[in-house]
């Protein structure tokens, strides 16, 4: 996988060397806010989570390279912070034969926090419509590098049992890449310096969410609570172009 996102990097990158007009190429430096958030699809039966969005920061290197006085290709790598918090309840059954407990239930809140960095491409394709405006589009490759799930639960049960079996956390499983689509616009406010705003929605699942329930003492029954997660974001960014 990395190999390949090696490639397409310098497959993209060489594409856009080639594509020059006369109109002068521009490097820039780019730095920004993430407001990151996750859709989530739940397997059959469950409720699914509810989410809030994460801030994080969006920064690196542009590019901006003119096919002629309208259409530019704007390739960027970026370090970009994503993730969401989300919350989910669900009920612990346990096995009450043989004892004198006639309440077999445990009922639990979660919350859930998840912080993921990736490294991202995006071949941004620009149409200038004026001197100021411009609008936006194009695919992004983003590689994963880093991520930190921290999961909570607490008991809310009004009589929870005595003996009630004690659970394990949930657990996210990990996805490297991502690839996903970008639209916006960028405005000018002067030749060199311009703020950019786009949507960025991600086609490919970036992790798996599982909870694990029981409705035995022995463990030989159970109830997965599985979640599959994409990313989503809102990037508001300022760039500088030399």
């Amino acid at each position: 996988m990395k190999k390949i996102t090696l490639l397409l990097i310098i497959t993209l990158v060489s594409l856009g060397v080639k594509s020059q007009s006369l109109l002068p190429t521009k490097y820039g430096v780019k730095i920004g806010l993430n407001i990151a958030n996750i859709k989530s699809k739940p397997n059959a039966g469950v409720k699914n989570v509810e989410s809030t969005p994460l801030l994080g920061i969006a920064g690196g290197f542009c590019v901006e390279i003119a096919l002629n006085d309208k259409w530019y290709i704007n390739p960027e790598i970026l370090y970009v912070q994503k993730g969401a918090s989300f919350n989910y309840d669900f009920t612990h059954k346990w096995d009450s034969v043989g004892t004198n407990q006639t309440n077999n239930e445990d009922k639990y809140a979660t919350t859930n926090s998840l912080k993921l960095a990736y490294v991202e491409l995006n071949p941004i394709i620009s149409y200038k419509a004026s001197d100021k405006l411009a609008l936006n589009f194009g695919p992004s490759l983003s590689y994963l590098i880093s991520n930190d799930f921290v999961p909570n639960e607490k008991i809310i049960s009004e009589n929870p049992p005595q003996n009630a079996v004690e659970n394990q956390l949930a657990t996210y499983a990990s996805e490297d890449l991502d690839i996903g689509l970008n639209i916006g616009i960028s405005y000018y406010l002067t030749e060199n310096f311009l703020v950019d705003a786009k949507v960025n929605t991600g086609f490919m699942k970036i992790g798996t969410v599982n909870k694990t329930t029981s409705t035995s003492k022995n463990g030989n029954d159970k109830i997965e609570k599985v979640f599959e997660l994409n990313n989503r974001a809102i990037v508001v960014s300022f760039a500088y172009l030399f």
